[in-house]
This record gives C-alpha cells, structure tokens and sequence, in this order.
C-alpha cells in the first residue's frame, strides 16, 4: 500500500511539473500495461510464424521468400517496439529506462530505419528482376544497407554527442523523454527520404503482372508502414510531447507493432497456412507458376532449350528434401515452354492448368488449378540452382 501511495504522489509532482510547462501529462496507468502485454503477444505469434518457417525452409515457397530478411525485419521491430515502450512514456523513467538517447537513437530510430531498408530492397529487387530484367544477388542485395545504415549511424552518433538539450533529453521533473522539436523534426525528414525511395521504386514497378503477389504483398507493406509514419508525424507534431499524452502515445505504439508485425505476417503466412493444409499441391502449383512467370517474364527467357537449361542452372533453388525431388525432368521443361498445348505425357488436367497460368487466367481459377495440381506431384520436377530472392 505504502508503495503505491509513494507512486501517486510521485505522479502527482509530475502533473504538477507537466501544468507549470503548459501540458497536460497523463500518468503511466493500466493502458499502458495493456498496450505493452499486446505487443508481446503480436510479437509472440510472428515469432511462432518465423520458427514454423525456418524449420520448414527447405519447402521452396517457404524458403524463397527470404527468411533471412523476414527475421532481420522481425528483431527490428521488436527492437522498435522496445524504443516506443521508453520513448513513448509506457513505462516510469527510471534506473535504465532514463537513457532517453539509447533508447530513442541507437534502439528506435536505428532499428526503425533498419526495418524501412528491408522493406526497400524488397521492392529495389523486384524492380531489378522485372523491370531490368536482370538478376538480383551478390552486392546487388546489400549495396541498399552499405548506403543507408552507414549515414543512419553517423546521425545517431552526432546526436549522441550533441548536447542534450539540442537532441533529446530527459525531463526529470515530468519523467519524460523530450524532442528538441529541431532534432525531432529531422529524424521524420530521415524517415521520410528512405520512404520517398521505396514510394519512387513502387512507382516504377507499378506495370508488373506476375502469376505470384509478390508486387501485391510490397504495396501493401509499403501502404501500411506509410500509415504508420503518417501517424507518427502527425501526432509526434500536434501532441508534443507525445509521452505525454495517453491516447497519442498508445495510439502511436499500437500502429508501429501493427504494422511490423503485418508486414512479416504479409510475406509468410500464405505459404506457411499452404504447407500446413495443402502442402504437396501447392508445391507443384508454385513450380510451375515459378517457371512460367519468375522464369520466362522476370528474366525475359526465350523458347530455346538451351536458353532455358542456362537460366534454371543459373538460380538457386537446389532441393534439399523430399519437398522438392532431386531428379531433373525434360517433361516439365517442355510443359512450361512449349507452345502448343497438347504435350505427350501430361494430363489434361495439368495441361489446361499450365496453359492457365501461362495466359495470366490462373488467378481467377486457383482451385481447379490447385486441384490439377494435385497430379503433379508425382511427376518428376525441375532442380533449379538459385533461389529467386525477391519472392
């Protein structure tokens, strides 16, 4: 009892102190315990979604869609979140939660511009495999982070060893992490320069049709993380200081873990929930969309054989489990590429599925195509050494 009489009072100089300055200061109370305990369990279902993933990544849909980038995207957002519990006053600022800089330059603004460079080379790489048609691996993935992270580290820095009063500081009186409004100001102009990029390359590959949702799922992402920024610019400039605020500052911390952890669910849960409940038709649906589409209209593959044995011995999908069989099969090859659709030794079924998806109509039949799909299983498939990184 005696302690929490001790925190009443203590909230009460903050009020106090916040009234002399003009604001409003709501004390840290049971929202803030709510918000906090949500996130977690946000944070607690992608988890379970990435393990799920990692431990089935040798199932291709899964694999391709780069697990790697998916967890640096996931342990930057629980990174993010981490900074707005401090940065947006969920908690009383004491003991290590009172290092306003750590937690809102080098865990925040560090992690949230790290989470908006994944979404970037995302959209960067679909714009190199469609629109230059040109394959997107070796420095090509990384050139993005060499340029970005670099110059984000030399702002936390300079705002680390810029007097408090310039960057951020901690106000003891109210318990709260204050912007100067100068070095607030230009930490949204550093958010929104990355973001005016991956709106610039989302513009350019706008004309894509792909049999897969790849360009589909980065519109999104970009659409909600978008919302997320708005929200934080809106309310970080009218609400000053935000932690101050309940409702801004609650606000603010639901959308960020929203849109983190949407953006992870976007990318995996369709061939995650696929592997769970269809997992041997899909596969055989997705190779052949992969041949067809990734193959033919990402990297401009012509007709001729040896065109397409240099193109599919040029990626990395190298199968690694029963998932995906080891032994290569011309029958595939000539389904996917031949023109007519008559082939010997596919079945109806599968022929007018295929020919679906080479036309651009399987979208509008994907159950009939799944269930055709169903055929293909048995059949041997194509062993391809690369894998597409921008699934």
């Amino acid at each position: 009892m005696s302690l929490a009489l001790v925190a009443r009072a203590l909230d009460a100089d903050r009020i106090q102190a916040a009234a002399a300055h003009g604001i409003s200061l709501d004390p840290v109370g049971g929202v803030d315990k709510a918000t906090i305990a949500v996130g977690i369990a946000f944070f607690g279902l992608t988890f379970v979604l990435l393990v799920y993933a990692w431990c089935n990544r040798d199932y291709q849909p899964i694999r391709a869609k780069n697990l790697p980038q998916a967890s640096v995207m996931f342990v930057s957002g629980v990174l993010w979140f981490v900074g707005d519990i401090a940065v947006n006053g969920h908690v009383n600022l004491a003991g290590g939660w009172a290092k306003c800089r750590l937690w809102a330059l080098w865990i925040r603004l560090m992690f949230v511009l790290l989470f908006s460079c994944c979404v970037f080379v995302r959209v960067y790489a679909l714009y190199w495999l469609f629109v230059r048609r040109q394959q997107f691996r070796g420095w090509k993935p990384v050139v993005p982070y060499l340029i970005a992270m670099p110059c984000v580290f030399v702002f936390c820095l300079a705002g680390q060893l810029a007097s408090p009063n310039v960057t951020m500081r901690l106000d003891g009186e109210m318990g709260l992490c204050v912007y100067s409004r100068a070095f607030h100001i230009s930490t949204l102009v550093l958010q929104w320069i990355m973001w005016a990029l991956v709106m610039v390359f989302m513009w350019l590959i706008r004309n894509i049709q792909a049999s897969f949702n790849e360009v589909h799922e980065s519109l999104l992402i970009v659409l909600i993380t978008l919302l997320s920024l708005v929200q934080n610019t809106v309310v970080g400039t009218v609400r000053a200081p935000i932690a101050a605020h309940s409702k801004g500052q609650n606000a603010t911390t639901w959308v960020d873990f929203i849109d983190t952890n949407f953006t992870i669910w976007i990318i995996l849960i369709w061939p995650v929930v696929q592997s769970i409940f269809n997992r041997s038709a899909y596969l055989a649906l997705w190779r052949a969309r992969l041949v067809d589409d990734g193959f033919r209209r990402g990297y401009d593959v012509s007709n001729t054989a040896n065109h397409v044995e240099t193109t599919v011995c040029s990626l990395d999908l190298r199968p690694a489990s029963v998932d995906a069989p080891k032994d290569d099969s011309a029958w595939l090859y000539r389904t996917m590429y031949a023109d007519a659709p008559e082939l010997p030794g596919a079945p109806s079924a599968v022929r007018a599925s295929l020919s679906n998806i080479r036309n651009g109509r399987a979208r509008g039949t994907f159950s009939s195509t799944l269930t055709a799909a169903h055929t293909l299983v048995s059949q041997p498939s194509v062993t391809i050494d690369k894998r597409p990184e921008y699934m």
